[in-house]
């Protein structure tokens, strides 16, 4: 039972498109600023994923 849960549990989170933005928006701005893009333009990148998380939770609220 539990692995059977863990398994349904992990795959829709793995298959959320707001789990996939909210890791790419964390590891992209930490990859430009250590790459030397600078700060400012993670920050815009980080503020998009953000609104992209926010546009889908609305578009998963309406589905229902």
């Amino acid at each position: 039972m539990k692995n059977w849960l863990t398994n349904v549990v992990l795959g829709q989170i793995l298959h959320s498109k707001k789990f996939i933005y909210a890791v790419t928006g964390i590891v992209t701005p930490y990859l430009m600023t250590h790459f030397g893009w600078g700060a400012d333009v993670a920050e815009t990148v980080w503020q998009t994923f953000l609104v992209l998380i926010l546009g889908q939770g609305v578009a998963d609220i309406s589905k229902k």
